[in-house]
């Protein structure tokens, strides 16, 4: 059975836990606090220490690269889900560096801001640690300042998701492709604190219940 180990506020890790649970994959879950990565470098052999990681059997992927979605389709290959279709690739590739890039830098900053000062000392420490390394001293509070202002970017920047969904059910197709899993992630890692709720934008919250559906 396959093992995903998680942060379960990771909206890369939401994405796949999505993918195993609406496919009906059986799998475990494995919780890990952000402050301590052992068992993903142990599994991978030291080649990643991000998450999500997944076990199968002696198997273990990580998303070793930039943009990395070696999980997502190691999941695909394996249970032949079509989330990565040829004639689909060039889309899915300018869409995913968008939902990943332009809508996660700023809502991870929300959740960030409500979840980080709930972990316990020691991994709030560590984690706080790490995001100031890579965004500034305070940037933990900064963000909780500027929640307002970063709501709405994050609404604004869900304007186009909201547009083509107007002209199909899901993002690029009639079903679900990887990048609708992908914005998914993206969504529920920005609700994951309960004190946010989505834009009104009619398609995307109409989407978003297709996507919640199991």
């Amino acid at each position: 059975m396959i093992t995903l180990i998680q942060f379960p506020w990771s909206p890369f890790c939401i994405t796949i836990r999505r993918v195993l649970e609406r496919h009906r994959i059986p799998h475990r879950i494995k919780n890990v606090a952000a402050s301590d990565r052992a068992q993903i470098i142990q599994a991978t052999k030291g080649r990643a220490y991000t998450v999500p990681c997944l076990i199968d059997g002696e198997i273990a992927v990580g998303d070793f690269t930039d943009f990395g979605q070696e999980v997502a389709r190691y999941v695909d290959r394996k249970h032949k889900l079509g989330l990565f279709p040829r004639d689909k690739e060039g889309v899915q590739a300018i869409l995913a560096r968008y939902i990943e890039n332009d809508l996660e830098g700023v809502g991870f900053k929300v959740d960030d801001s409500y979840v980080i000062p709930t972990l316990p000392l020691v991994e709030r420490t560590m984690l706080t640690r790490f995001k100031e390394r890579k965004f500034g001293k305070g940037c933990v509070a900064q963000w909780a300042r500027d929640r307002a202002k970063l709501n709405r970017q994050f609404a604004d920047l869900l304007k186009p998701m909201d547009n083509m969904l107007a002209s199909s059910e899901y993002l690029v197709a009639e079903r679900p492709l990887f990048v609708d899993y992908d914005l998914y992630g993206i969504l529920e890692n920005y609700l994951y604190s309960g004190k946010t709720k989505l834009p009104a934008l009619n398609q995307l919250q109409r989407w978003h219940r297709a996507m919640s559906r199991r």
